[in-house]
């Protein structure tokens, strides 16, 4: 994967609990090839490649729509496309799946839509723009005028529930679902339904999802609690190796001394965020 490269921006202040970060992504190499970790939903507009495909945990393929809104994953995933490679993309954390997607998170899960048929003409608009502005930052502009245009066609009543998951996941190493229902004060039932809802899985999978990316995180840039996140949430060594490769695509040894160039370019985005932390209720960058 020669010559690949992305950047970050964080979002403003009145849109960090809805979006993680924008990015731009180019590879100028014949084809780009790359295994993603697991992550929360996206918004991207593909501005070069062909044949562009994904491949979900599940062995699914679809091919990417040059607008596509990509559901939560709950695995890694590989991409790939022919030629070079350039987008730009924003994403979507449980608030902003709920801001702006009328659909049930779990239903978008590890699968791709055509952002057209979610958003209609504003998204073509906005399309044509990014391919006519250079400039990074100009971009993020753009979509941030987009993502507030959309928020304003949805009026969902969601904030205390995600607000609740976010910090019953970020409240332990091995979250335990009973404290979640004690937390909502809703039936088991009802928490099920609301987490799969706007976060995408049922909440022990959200529990395994959010702890092997927090200790592939921590093993990656070597964090203090990285001791105890692993003490504390799993059985075992090799219960880690196998939940960190469901989830990153590679072993927690390879995650953390032999990062691929994609991994190495989205550890750009935590950098990012330590450096300049930004008051937001997303568990995961």
């Amino acid at each position: 994967m020669p010559n690949l490269k992305m950047d970050f921006r964080q979002p403003p202040a009145r849109l960090a609990d809805h979006f993680s970060f924008f990015y731009h992504l180019e590879q100028d190499g014949d084809r780009f090839e790359a295994v993603d970790r697991a992550d929360y939903a996206q918004l991207r507009f593909i501005l070069r490649g062909r044949n562009a495909r994904y491949r979900f945990i599940d062995g699914t393929e679809q091919a990417m729509p040059d607008i596509y809104v990509l559901g939560p994953t709950t695995g890694c995933s590989s991409l790939s496309c022919d030629g070079a490679a350039e987008a730009i993309g924003v994403g979507l954390m449980p608030h902003g799946w709920a801001a702006l997607v009328p659909m049930d998170a779990s239903a978008a899960a590890n699968r791709l839509f055509d952002a057209r048929d979610l958003f209609g003409p504003v998204v073509i608009e906005v399309y044509q723009k990014l391919r006519d502005t250079p400039d990074f930052d100009a971009r993020v502009t753009i979509l941030e005028e987009m993502l507030a245009t959309l928020m304003r066609r949805q009026k969902p009543r969601y904030q205390a529930f995600v607000d609740q998951v976010n910090a019953w996941l970020t409240g332990a190493a091995a979250p335990d679902v009973n404290d979640l229902v004690a937390l909502t004060g809703l039936s088991m039932r009802q928490v099920q339904r609301g987490c799969k809802r706007y976060f995408g899985s049922p909440p022990k999978v959200l529990a395994r999802k959010y702890r092997a990316l927090r200790a592939a995180v921590a093993m990656t840039h070597r964090d203090p609690e990285l001791d105890a996140l692993l003490v504390d949430g799993f059985y075992d060594q090799s219960h880690v190796a196998r939940e960190i490769k469901h989830f990153t695509g590679m072993t927690p040894h390879a995650f953390a001394e032999h990062p691929t160039e994609l991994n190495r370019e989205i550890a750009k985005r935590i950098a990012l965020e330590r450096e300049n932390p930004i008051r937001r209720s997303g568990v995961i960058t």
